[in-house]
């Protein structure tokens, strides 16, 4: 078990799920948080993505997971270390016995869409790379299902995916973690056509299949980010879903002092008989410090709970024994929260 101390730094208003780098010890398990981009082993070599990790040799005895990374991110930091000594998401799973052949990521933004988060938006090609990756791993393992784990913009995408390809009977199990799914309370101050934050954008008007996280109105139409959109991704499905959000102390979701009622509720789906858990991780400083930096139009927020507690980053960082029990038990509500030790509600 690792222990680590960090000082969180700020994070910048809509860069939904953009991940802070800093210099840690190095995972125990197959995974390297500092290795390479690439780490891919086994003879399991994806023919998409910028990298990622997966693959190995030994035998595949559980359903793969396959982990999606949130914006400005990469697949690696599955493995980022929790700030409080726990193993990350990566290492909870390998400790409950899952091998490397078990456990897939695809970093799928460039490093100069990484360099600029504010500028990704979701679009068909982004989804046929996640599509492909999902064939590559099913086909590598022999396996027609796959559990799902994704973060922030990573959750969107996946659903989507899911969604524009048909992958839906392929999907085991669907873990959201600060999901924006009823888009960023941020975007109203960058407005829905800012092309400085296409982040922000609403549904583009000649393909739907092109949209920001500008919420959902009459006048700017985004229907993804409304009732019947992605939080209504269980109705009618057999994939069993689960969500965890920091609420109030996700400084992305809820990024500005005027918006903060209700806003932790776009990391949830709505009830369904196969929602199986929604727990809310978060605690400490919540989302409201916040401030205009006119040097580049971008709101400036303070970090909410990732400062002292749980907040955007550390909700996916600190909770892999979440994630373990949402995949490897019956586990429902307040049931999940079972070994973690920490605020889970």
């Amino acid at each position: 078990m690792k222990t680590f101390v960090r000082r969180f730094p700020v994070s910048r208003g809509v860069l939904l799920g953009l991940s802070v780098l800093v210099a840690c010890a190095a995972s125990a398990a197959a995974l390297d948080y500092q290795g390479s981009s690439s780490q891919f082993g086994g003879g399991f070599a994806p023919s998409v993505g910028y990298g990622g990790f997966g693959g190995g040799s030994c035998s595949v005895d559980r359903v793969p997971v396959v982990f999606i990374h949130g914006n400005g991110d990469e697949a690696r930091n599955w493995d980022f270390p929790s700030s409080t000594g726990v193993p990350s998401v990566y290492d909870a799973l390998r400790a409950d016995g899952y091998d490397d052949c078990e456990l897939f990521g695809v970093t799928w933004l460039s490093s100069s869409e990484r360099a600029l988060p504010q500028l990704n938006y979701h679009r068909p090609s982004k989804t046929s790379l996640l599509s492909d990756f999902l064939v590559d791993v099913m086909s590598w393992t022999g396996s027609s299902q796959v559990d799902l784990v994704a973060h922030s913009f990573g959750v969107t995408m996946a659903l989507e995916t899911l969604d524009q390809h048909g992958l839906w009977s392929h999907a085991r199990r669907f873990v959201a973690i600060g999901g924006g799914m009823r888009g960023l309370s941020s975007c109203y101050w960058v407005g829905n056509a800012n092309p400085a934050a296409t982040t922000c954008g609403s549904q583009n008007i000649y393909d739907s299949r092109i949209f920001g996280f500008y919420p959902h109105s009459w006048w700017t139409w985004n229907p993804r980010m409304s009732n019947g959109g992605f939080r209504d991704a269980p109705s009618g499905r057999s994939t069993l879903f689960y969500s965890l959000s920091a609420d109030i102390h996700d400084q992305v979701l809820c990024g500005t002092t005027s918006s903060t009622a209700g806003c932790g509720a776009s990391a949830r789906f709505d009830n369904w008989s196969n929602v199986r858990a929604q727990l809310d991780v978060g605690y400490g400083t919540p989302a409201t410090g916040v401030d205009f930096d006119f040097s580049d139009w971008t709101l400036f927020n303070l970090g909410g709970g990732d400062i002292d507690g749980v907040g955007h980053f550390r909700s996916r960082n600190n909770t892999g024994r979440l994630v373990r029990n949402m995949l490897r038990t019956s586990c429902t509500g307040t049931g999940c929260c079972a070994g973690y030790g920490d605020v889970c509600g």
